[in-house]
């Protein structure tokens, strides 16, 4: 199995900053996160839709023979301040995420994770702005 985790550092000290506040931020910096996690995969998911034949390029994402792999992608897990996305492992039919993601001895790498969280990454913040706003509003 493949699965990230991308931490926003500094949320500490916005957590800190509301203290005095009623309503506890953490839901909200959670449901940012989840939409955030949501959007990820979501483009992971096409990333790795185009067809094979061919096949994929080294460094470039896998081409879906199947759809297995695409369907192995997704959110696992929420916990407060945590989301954790993951693709292929166990009871996904999807064994070689890892194989594909990270290469092997005899493959080069084609990563379809990496790429689009490097690349939604600097959102999340704003989107846990977003978030955090709408809590403050409904506070008001």
């Amino acid at each position: 199995m493949v699965s990230f985790v991308i931490r926003v550092h500094g949320l500490d000290k916005v957590l800190d900053q509301f203290e005095t506040l009623p309503d506890n931020l953490e839901p909200a910096i959670t449901r940012g996160l989840t939409k955030a996690a949501a959007e990820a995969v979501e483009q992971i998911q096409e990333s790795i839709s185009t067809p094979y034949p061919p096949e994929s390029l080294p460094s470039l994402p896998p081409h879906t023979r199947t759809g297995t792999l695409r369907r192995s992608v997704r959110i696992e897990n929420v916990e407060p301040l945590k989301v954790t996305i993951a693709a292929g492992g166990s009871g996904t039919n999807a064994p070689y995420a890892s194989w594909l993601e990270f290469g092997t001895s005899e493959m080069e790498p084609r990563p379809f994770m990496q790429p689009i969280l490097e690349r939604v990454a600097p959102g999340i913040p704003n989107i846990i702005a977003e978030e955090i706003d709408k809590q403050l509003e409904k506070s008001l």
